[in-house]
């Protein structure tokens, strides 16, 4: 599977942040697809759904703390342009521009189920690291985050590249 390469430019995003336990994801494919075993019943449905000015996709992004102890909290939102009113207990992510290898799964969640869904994205995470990287010629910049985005039945992986 080749990926797309692009320069992005800063991409915004509306949403919430989740604590999750550093510890327990020290490896990227048990950070693949997270919002999985989220709990989001502390979620406002109506201000989510209410969202200014959408794309149509949304993001799932791993932000680490500046405090040194690697604690880390995953962002689930939707990607805006430009950002409007943010509703009380929302965030905006601000994603810095970069150049990013995008990888593409496009495949129906009804046909694989939640769990082969989930397991799909693993899979993709581990083929990006472990077989595309070393012979693409392309570097992980480590400056800049990886992230998910979804749009209806098709999930992108972007990595960062240099």
């Amino acid at each position: 599977m080749e990926p797309v390469i692009r320069e992005e430019n800063k991409i915004y995003a509306v949403g919430y942040s989740y604590e999750a336990d550093w510890r327990r994801l020290c490896r990227i494919k048990d950070r693949a697809a997270y919002w999985s075993v989220i709990d989001f019943s502390t979620m406002n449905k109506t201000a989510y759904a209410g969202i200014e000015n959408k794309c149509g996709t949304e993001i799932a992004f791993w932000l680490c703390k500046e405090t040194g102890d690697f604690e880390m909290r995953f962002f689930f939102g939707e990607r805006v342009e430009p950002v409007g009113n943010v509703a009380n207990g929302m965030e905006v992510l601000e994603v810095p521009a970069a150049k990013y290898a995008i990888f593409t799964l496009d495949s129906q969640l009804e046909t694989l189920g939640q769990a082969g869904y989930v397991q799909a994205i693993k899979d993709l995470w581990q083929y990006i690291f472990k077989e595309w990287f070393p012979g693409s010629g392309y570097r992980h910049d480590d400056e800049k985050c990886n992230f998910e985005v979804y749009s209806g039945n098709v999930m992108q992986i972007y990595v960062p590249v240099c």
